[in-house]
């Protein structure tokens, strides 16, 4: 009985190995080992018998947010696109469920495998790409085209600027890596951002000095990475949330915390400073301003930084309208179109489906404030488990996740919400740190 109860536990860690793996999985590889995943999650818990583990009020604060989405519905018009949307986050609340019913065996040391399983498909997704660039850098680099002349509104080379020219051309880049990759920069920026810190956090541990310069030069890739995809919000929200451990975390004095404060300071400052990726969204953004597009805006007048505006600008009007009780989570991006057309009016908005960039205001427009209330109670909760445990990798996580929560509706995509809802949940789940590493936590 023992034995076959130690068989079960090694294949569900090995599935769990799998599953931190993502980022290295098609969509319908990750659908299947979820699903694989959660019933042996369930039929393994089951058979531990007395020595199940004891399904804490914690879990709640992870499904209860998901569950007003589900009230919703109940005033939703478009049952179908609510339903639908429902099914794409489902992973929200399986997963930690999941996570929850098993604790016991993700205990500190398989997580940490688990975290380094993430790390490796990480750094294996980045590097694969970097290769791919490589050998295809004069399509990278060529002059414009004719039909990148013509699909931004321009008829000759002549017409354009320079800095649009390098917008395009970054925009050409951005396009190529998320082709090969089938995921987006921001989502990549996530990701990287979390192996930095959890890579950073174990290199005062590591002894061997091979060990300390691979981890080291890994942790140099990732950051260039982020900054060359141009993924601003992931990057920012490293900076920050990096500070904020210190701050929080850390025995460093007065002294030291000014210096590492002045080098991000530094950092920044030559981001803006020479012509990069980076800095071409940032002055983008400058540039544009609060401007809002129009119905007679053209095809060059577009760019990522006026068409998020025209999302803001509805996410706030329909706000301003259904303050209460929102508008369902099945017509949300019905009212968002429909906003679109009536309030701007530039055909940008007629080529893609645009949800709301923005998590909390997500909440807010299919729930209303108490969807709202209740998805920052859930936050709050990590918080304050992160601080009880001094469990710095939690509150770091939690710190990245919310400020990336500003700009993306990081609930509604696989990449997103697997991410979200398996770290959230094992971070969350797992025992006290451990507090003697001086680079981090405080005795």
């Amino acid at each position: 009985m023992k034995v076959k109860k130690y068989v079960l536990s090694k294949i569900f860690i090995y599935l769990t190995f799998l599953m931190a793996a993502f980022p290295l999985l098609t969509f319908g590889t990750r659908s299947i080992l979820t699903i694989t995943w959660s019933l042996f999650g369930i039929f393994f818990f089951f058979k531990r018998g007395k020595y199940k583990t004891k399904l804490d009020s914690d879990i709640l604060w992870f499904i209860i947010p998901f569950f007003s989405l589900i009230l919703s519905l109940i005033y939703s018009d478009n049952i179908n696109y609510g339903v639908n949307s429902l099914i794409k986050m489902i992973s929200f609340i399986v997963i930690p469920f999941i996570i929850f019913l098993n604790k016991h065996i993700l205990n500190k040391k398989n997580s940490n495998k688990v975290l380094y399983v993430f790390s490796i498909s990480v750094v294996i997704l980045v590097f694969y790409q970097i290769i791919n660039i490589i050998f295809n850098l004069d399509f990278i680099l060529q002059n414009l085209t004719i039909q990148e002349i013509k699909a931004n509104g321009y008829q000759s080379i002549s017409q354009i600027d320079e800095v649009s020219v390098s917008r395009i051309k970054l925009r050409r880049f951005r396009n190529y890596v998320i082709s090969i990759s089938n995921t987006h920069t921001t989502y990549q920026g996530l990701w990287a951002s979390f192996v930095i810190f959890f890579l950073g956090s174990k290199f005062n541990k590591v002894k061997i000095k091979v060990y300390k310069g691979l981890i080291l030069v890994t942790i140099i890739t990732l950051i260039f990475w982020i900054y060359f995809i141009s993924a601003r919000m992931p990057l920012i929200a490293l900076l920050i949330s990096s500070v904020l451990v210190i701050i929080f975390f850390t025995k460093y004095s007065k002294g030291k915390f000014y210096k590492i404060s002045l080098i991000f300071v530094i950092i920044t400052i030559l981001s803006f400073t020479f012509k990069n990726p980076f800095s071409i969204r940032l002055k983008e953004y400058f540039n544009t301003g609060l401007t809002l597009l129009e119905k007679k805006s053209k095809t060059k007048d577009f760019n990522s930084s006026n068409v998020r505006n025209g999302i803001y600008y509805c996410d706030l009007w329909l706000i301003e309208k259904h303050p209460f009780f929102g508008v369902g989570i099945g017509d949300i991006q019905d009212e968002l179109n429909n906003c679109y057309n009536k309030k701007i009016g530039a055909k940008v908005y007629k080529w893609h489906q645009y949800n709301t960039h923005n998590q909390y205001v997500f909440f807010w427009l299919s729930s209303g404030f108490i969807g709202l209330l209740l998805f920052l109670s859930h936050l709050i909760m990590l918080f304050k488990k992160a601080f009880r445990n001094n469990n710095y990798l939690l509150f770091y996580f939690s710190c990245i996740t919310t400020l990336i929560f500003m700009t993306e509706n990081l609930l509604e995509r696989s990449d997103g919400v697997i991410f979200y809802s398996f770290f959230g949940a094992i971070l969350f789940a797992s025992q006290k740190t451990n507090c003697n590493n001086n680079f981090l936590i405080k005795s």
